[in-house]
């Protein structure tokens, strides 16, 4: 059976909301990664996570300079749901279903080792095939 520790492509690496969203991507494309987690900079700021798909909607497509532009400015805010590693990817994915998000936190004793997005479970399904146990 697949767990979303078996999907998960690369650790989480995290950035501070007030960053440059230069640096922020510049830093996902030294690791090759799509997301990274938002830490806030003030108590009781949210946590979010910026993807490269936020950059292209939202940067790109404004004509905004990267530069001047903060992380927090362009992060997917709000549900920021969980899962332990050994998650079977089934469950994972009916609970992203279910609470209408695109990526969930995988995590191994408590911390914040990864994320996984339905598009790393879409690309999973296609390599494995669609009769794959998960």
């Amino acid at each position: 059976m697949y767990t979303v520790s078996s999907i998960m492509k690369s650790p989480v690496i995290s950035i501070e909301a007030d960053k440059s969203v230069a640096e922020a991507l510049h830093r996902m494309q030294e690791k090759g990664i799509s997301s990274i987690l938002v830490t806030p900079v003030a108590p009781g700021a949210p946590r979010g996570i910026m993807t490269k798909r936020d950059v292209i909607s939202k940067v790109v497509s404004q004509g905004k300079d990267p530069q001047k532009l903060k992380v927090q400015d362009i992060m997917t805010p709000g549900l920021l749901i969980t899962v332990p590693a050994d998650c079977p990817l089934r469950e994972a994915a009916a609970l992203m279903m279910e609470k209408d998000i695109r990526r969930v936190l995988v995590t191994r004793g408590g911390e914040i080792i990864g994320i996984v997005s339905d598009t790393d479970i879409f690309r999973a399904v296609e390599e494995s095939g669609w009769g794959a146990d998960f």
